[in-house]
């Protein structure tokens, strides 16, 4: 495909499509609720224009936005289309200005990374907890008589049991700490996080709950992708 146009076009429709979204939502201000979005295509660009052709569904149409390149505000980052070669630039920073002003990240998050060891850790941290909460004695007796376990247990430092004591003994008021601090980074980090990055649904819940679990560990692999 030696046409720069067609490239161009071939390349933002099949891989660009949240940008092209926004292209239509910020430069045609167009309500996204009435915008179908799978329907936004690139159908002409040159070195004075982008004519995007789009569907919306009230009333059910078809409409086209021609957007000159001198036209289309970057707010700060002003890349003058001279040459095709410039076109790449330019539609980047459109991008940026476009999500930007709709309060996005420019790029989608739909990615979910499964858990660390130190993430891990706070899977059967939590079993444990919740049945000291609601019966200590449920664990106790359980390995009480287990030869296996107890060879373990023998060779733990003293301050590993009194550290199991204080959370056997405490083990609902710990349930209830970590919950409220997990829950906090869940709605104040981990909610605006993806919401920025326009996660879906079922993406966001999946952050949210290993968030819940793990507590910050599922935050630093969360910060690693945005």
């Amino acid at each position: 495909m030696s046409d720069p146009s067609a490239r161009i076009i071939s390349h933002m429709n099949d891989d660009h499509q949240l940008s092209l979204n926004d292209y239509v939502v910020v430069y045609g201000a167009v309500d996204p609720k009435i915008l179908v979005e799978d329907s936004v295509r690139i159908t002409k660009v040159d070195t004075e224009s982008i004519v995007i052709e789009y569907d919306i569904i009230n009333p059910a149409t078809t409409k086209t936005l021609a957007l000159y390149w001198t036209d289309a505000e970057t707010e700060g980052e002003e890349v003058p289309v001279k040459s095709f070669s410039d076109i790449k630039g330019k539609l980047i920073a459109m991008a940026k200005y476009c999500a930007n002003k709709q309060g996005f990240a420019m790029k989608k998050l739909t990615e979910v990374v499964a858990p660390d060891l130190g993430g891990l850790v706070m899977y059967p941290t939590w079993i444990v907890l919740l049945i000291n909460a609601y019966n200590p004695s449920i664990l106790r007796n359980l390995f009480a008589n287990d030869a296996l376990f107890k060879r373990i247990v023998s060779y733990l430092p003293p301050l590993a049991f009194s550290a199991y004591q204080f959370t056997e003994l405490n083990a609902l008021k710990i349930c209830i700490g970590l919950a409220a601090i997990h829950l906090s980074e869940v709605l104040f980090i981990a909610r605006p996080f993806l919401a920025r990055r326009r996660a879906p649904t079922d993406v966001r819940l999946k952050w949210y709950v290993m968030n819940f679990i793990e507590g910050f560990t599922a935050l630093l692999r969360l910060k690693k992708l945005g």
